[in-house]
């Protein structure tokens, strides 16, 4: 079973504790941290990259839904509100569901499904055979082939991952990309943000903070500058 990790944001305590209680009833959630408002999350996503956020819109300061809209390749989200006058825009940005309160259970589990399917769904067409030299990804309804030691780095987009291979133009596959974490072999390929994986063999230069690979610099995130061993 695919483990969905969570956050929960609100700024009313009974809603929290009741969202909470939800979550924790769901076999599938891991629930990673339970915040008052946006500025709280903004801070936590920085370093802790999750799969879903539960998200209030009407909170003081920033609003869940403004808030949203800040983040780049933003996880999951299923607002949350006491108003119905927010759902044409939630949708507008993609949101997976829209529950309003006082939420029942069914509801939320029903809403939590329909994430968890297509979280399957999508680990389904990454888990393609991959041998000593190459995998098999996704690509326009076919299984193409890519070696290993071609890829350059892998770019996170939301739901979709790009592969640079040289002077081509990239390969995009309907993936998370954690999804390829354990599939590329780790004397090769490392993290270096929650956006890129990269090859090792292809930095050109790097600094403290970035590195170099062909003409693109890329940003090194503090999370996972101690894993660095190049």
């Amino acid at each position: 079973m695919q483990e969905i990790k969570c956050i929960i944001a609100d700024d009313e305590p009974l809603a929290r504790k009741l969202i909470t209680s939800y979550v924790e009833q769901t076999p599938f959630l891991k629930l990673k941290g339970v915040f008052k408002n946006s500025w709280e999350v903004k801070d936590f996503l920085y370093s802790n990259p999750v799969d879903l956020i539960l998200l209030d819109i009407e909170m003081p300061g920033l609003d869940g839904l403004t808030f949203f809209k800040t983040l780049n390749n933003p996880p999951k989200v299923i607002f949350i509100t006491a108003h119905r006058d927010y759902a044409v825009d939630a949708f507008e940005v993609n949101a997976s569901d829209y529950l309003m309160k006082p939420v029942a259970f069914e509801r939320f589990l029903k809403a939590l499904n329909h994430v968890h399917q297509i979280k399957n769904t999508a680990s389904e067409q990454v888990m393609a055979l991959a041998t000593n030299d190459h995998l098999f990804i996704s690509i326009d309804r076919q299984m193409q082939k890519v070696f290993f030691d071609e890829i350059e780095f892998l770019e996170s987009m939301g739901d979709y991952v790009k592969f640079y291979i040289g002077l081509s133009k990239p390969l995009i596959t309907k993936a998370r990309l954690k999804d390829f974490v354990e599939k590329l072999p780790s004397n090769s390929f490392l993290q270096i943000h929650r956006s890129f994986i990269i090859n090792k063999n292809k930095i050109n230069a790097y600094t403290q903070d970035k590195v170099k690979i062909g003409d693109k610099w890329l940003r090194i995130s503090r999370s996972f500058k101690d894993q660095l061993d190049f």
